[in-house]
């Protein structure tokens, strides 16, 4: 499976959403409701449930599901 497929279906299930209706303009924290804890307890179980690891010092950079999935595609995971 495509990383930013699972990533996709990964939030979709986690905020029970239609994947149709994320984009890469997707707020974690203005759409989606996260706060600054919140979003990282998230991508924490993110990286758990797909066996990624995300770059430490980008972490906090991420505000959107585009920035999510450019900064997995800059390290070319592999599931």
């Amino acid at each position: 499976m495509q990383i930013k497929k699972a990533i996709t279906e990964f939030i979709s299930d986690e905020f029970k959403l239609d994947p149709q209706t994320l984009n890469p303009d997707t707020s974690f924290t203005a759409d989606l409701g996260l706060t600054p804890e919140g979003l990282s307890d998230f991508l924490q179980r993110l990286q758990d449930s797909l066996n990624i690891i995300l770059p430490e010092d980008k972490v906090p950079e991420v505000n959107t599901v585009g920035q999510l999935l450019e900064l997995v595609s800059e390290d070319e995971v592999d599931l």
